[in-house]
């Protein structure tokens, strides 16, 4: 009797050398999208909240970070949001110089077509820099590699972005591209 019950409980234990798969997660009846394993969910910033922004969706930062946090960001931008009126206007803004002219040496990528799962996407990178930590007098200029795929849909569009030091943003990529290809839309 006392080997089937240790039998039992080995049994029903979690096996520790197993490997924990992405999570699905979803926002609210707007998408659903795989998380890699390890990522954790990043807390609500201040401010607006989301029905106040009329922008939902959720920021994932990786297991590993170093003082600027690789993240996948997924983003419903609804109707009459206060950010971006139109999915052609936030490509426009994220993908081209503000002002026009290229002054402080970022570089821009093509947009091109591109799929989010099944779904139609406009897709474009874009090597950055941030100062870091920011509002201090000793901060350090960090690149950043972000990369974006826009998915318009009748109502808003939705938008899935990966941001990264750029020594790591090759190492983690692999981890967006398959959060990419799981991006389901709930609203059409």
């Amino acid at each position: 009797m006392l080997k089937k019950l240790s039998l039992l409980l080995l049994l029903a234990a979690p096996w520790p050398c197993a490997a924990a798969g992405p999570q699905v997660y979803a926002v609210r009846d707007c998408f659903t999208v795989n998380v890699p394993a390890g990522w954790r969910r990043e807390g609500e910033p201040y401010g607006l909240t989301d029905q106040e922004k009329k922008v939902y969706g959720a920021d994932f930062i990786a297991p590993r970070g170093g003082e600027f946090p690789v993240r996948i960001s997924v983003s419903y931008y609804a109707p009459g949001n206060l950010q971006h009126p139109t999915h052609e206007k936030y490509i426009r803004q994220h993908s081209t110089p503000p002002l026009g002219a290229n002054l402080d040496g970022k570089v821009y990528g093509k947009v091109a077509d591109g799929r989010a799962g099944n779904y139609y996407a406009k897709v474009f990178e874009r090597k950055t820099f941030e100062y870091f930590p920011p509002r201090t007098l000793k901060a350090k200029k960090v690149f950043i590699y972000e990369k974006f795929y826009v998915v318009p849909v009748k109502k808003g569009f939705f938008v899935l972005r990966y941001s990264a030091p750029a020594d790591v943003a090759r190492a983690n990529r692999t981890a967006y591209e398959a959060a990419v290809a799981s991006f389901r839309p709930l609203l059409r």
